[in-house]
């Protein structure tokens, strides 16, 4: 019976051992670290990741109103599940507004080019995957004459490394002229 648990425990070390082996490297951890960077240039904040690029920028129209615009280049094979799809999931494509007092999105959200229902072999039936470059556009609704800074965050499940990304960013609107700025969380 002795030999029995010592073998068993001799070959529990063993395994754990190796478990730990196969992760020790600083090369298996850099994999595992996700490196992201930011930079705002002309009024572009630019988010670089291995698996994307992520564009936000202002654009004003001919009729003074304004869009917040997302362009997003997949790399890699990368994917996420659209805003436009209709079951629930924890990482589908969702925004929002801190703080709907100063500065509001007017109306849906307009994804082009639109996402196309697939099988993806998990579900039963199909979901709306993006899997190419798309660019998103949310009107927006100015509610406040004065002065303001508002931060929102942008949120997905990138696939196939499986990973929530949660981009927050700050818009500022003084004296008119809308621009974006690094938020200081």
């Amino acid at each position: 019976m002795n030999k029995s648990v010592a073998i068993l425990l001799v070959l529990l070390s063993f395994s754990c051992a190796n478990d730990k082996q196969q992760f020790s490297t600083s090369k298996d951890i850099a994999k595992m670290e996700v490196q992201k960077t930011t930079s705002i240039t002309n009024n572009v904040t630019t988010i670089t990741d291995e698996l994307y690029t992520l564009q936000f920028k202002i654009e004003k129209t001919k009729k003074n109103q304004h869009n917040l615009v997302i362009d997003m280049k997949l790399h890699k094979g990368s994917s996420f599940i659209s805003p436009f799809e209709i079951k629930e999931f924890k990482g589908k494509f969702y925004m929002d507004l801190g703080s709907y007092k100063d500065l509001s999105f007017d109306g849906n959200i307009i994804e082009t080019p639109r996402a196309v229902a697939r099988y993806d072999g998990f579900e039963d039936a199909p979901i709306i995957w993006v899997k190419e470059n798309t660019k998103y556009m949310q009107p927006l609704n100015i509610l406040s004459e004065d002065d303001f800074e508002v931060f929102g965050r942008l949120k997905f499940t990138i696939e196939p490394r499986c990973s929530l990304e949660e981009i927050p960013f700050a818009i500022s609107y003084i004296d008119g002229k809308m621009t974006f700025f690094e938020p200081k969380c």
